[in-house]
C-alpha cells in the first residue's frame, strides 16, 4: 500500500534584484499561521550565488519547510499522518495558492512556472519484481532499479520516477558530538555484511509543472488557473494510478 510521505511545491520567478531578507518582517506576518518561530535569513550582498537560500523557516512541528532564493521558492510538507488522496489534494491546493499569493503580494515577483511533486512510499519486499514485471524488463539481477518517464500533456510536463530501494540499519558508533554527516560517512565505510536490511520499498515520485508553457512562450507566467489545472491533472493521476501504467 502506497503511503504519502512528502509534498514539494516550487515556484520559479525572474531574478529579483534585492535580498528578500529585506522584507522578512512582512513575510513573517504573512506566514505566521504556519511558521511561529522567527524566519532565518542570509543578508549576504547580491548578485552571485543566486540559488543559495536567503530565507528559510521551519514550522514548530517540523512539518513545513520554506526556503527562498533570488530565483525560486520551495515549500516542503512532510506527511506523518495517514491521509487519502482527496485530503492530499486539498492540502496541496490550500498551500500552493497561499504561497503563490504571498510571493506575489510580498515580493511582487513574476512567477514563470510552478511545480507540484508528490512522493509515495510502498514498503514491499517484492517491489523490484513488480517494477521488472510492469516494464517487461528482461533481467532480474538488478541491485538498484530506477525508471523515469517524462511526458507532455496539454500545457504541462509530467514526470514519473519509480525507484526500488533498500534501507539498512548500520551499527555505527555515535555520541553527543556525532553529526548526521558523520553517521553518513561512517555508514559508507561499513560493509553491508555488518548491517541489517531494515526494509525494501518502492519510491514513487509524481511531478507536474507548467514549464512546458513557459518554454513555448517566454512571456508566460503561472496563474491561479494554470495551478488549478495542474491540481486537477494530479488528482486524475492519483485516482487512476496512472503512475503504474505505461
Amino acid at each position: 500500500m502506497k503511503i504519502i510521505k512528502n509534498i514539494i511545491i516550487s515556484y520559479w520567478f525572474k531574478e529579483i534584484n534585492y535580498n528578500p531578507a529585506k522584507r522578512v518582517n512582512e513575510l513573517e506576518d504573512e506566514i505566521n499561521s504556519i511558521f511561529h518561530a522567527p524566519v532565518m535569513f542570509n543578508d549576504d550582498k547580491l548578485l552571485n550565488n543566486i540559488s543559495i537560500p536567503r530565507i528559510q523557516c521551519i514550522s514548530p512541528d517540523n512539518k513545513y519547510l520554506f526556503t527562498m532564493s533570488l530565483v525560486n521558492a520551495f515549500l516542503s510538507i512532510n506527511i506523518s499522518d495517514d491521509i487519502n488522496y482527496d485530503e492530499l489534494i486539498l492540502l496541496i491546493n490550500n498551500n500552493i495558492q497561499l504561497f503563490y499569493d504571498i510571493l506575489k503580494n510580498t515580493y511582487g515577483v513574476s512567477i514563470l512556472y510552478s511545480s507540484i511533486k508528490v512522493e509515495l512510499v510502498d514498503d514491499d519486499k517484492n517491489a523490484k519484481e513488480k517494477l521488472i514485471k510492469l516494464f517487461n524488463l528482461s533481467k532480474n539481477n538488478y541491485e538498484d532499479l530506477s525508471i523515469k518517464r517524462g511526458i507532455i500533456k496539454e500545457d504541462y510536463y509530467i514526470n514519473y520516477i519509480q525507484t526500488y530501494a533498500k534501507e539498512y540499519n548500520f551499527n555505527v558508533k555515535r555520541d553527543n558530538t556525532t553529526t548526521e554527516q558523520d553517521l553518513f560517512d561512517r555508514s559508507m565505510i561499513t560493509s553491508l555484511s555488518e548491517a541489517e536490511c531494515a526494509k525494501e520499498f518502492l519510491l514513487t515520485v509524481i511531478e507536474i509543472n507548467d514549464r512546458y508553457s513557459y518554454n513555448r512562450d517566454k512571456n508566460y507566467e503561472s496563474s491561479k488557473d494554470s495551478i488549478r489545472g495542474m491540481i486537477i491533472e494530479l488528482k486524475e493521476i492519483l485516482n487512476k494510478k496512472l503512475y503504474d501504467k505505461i
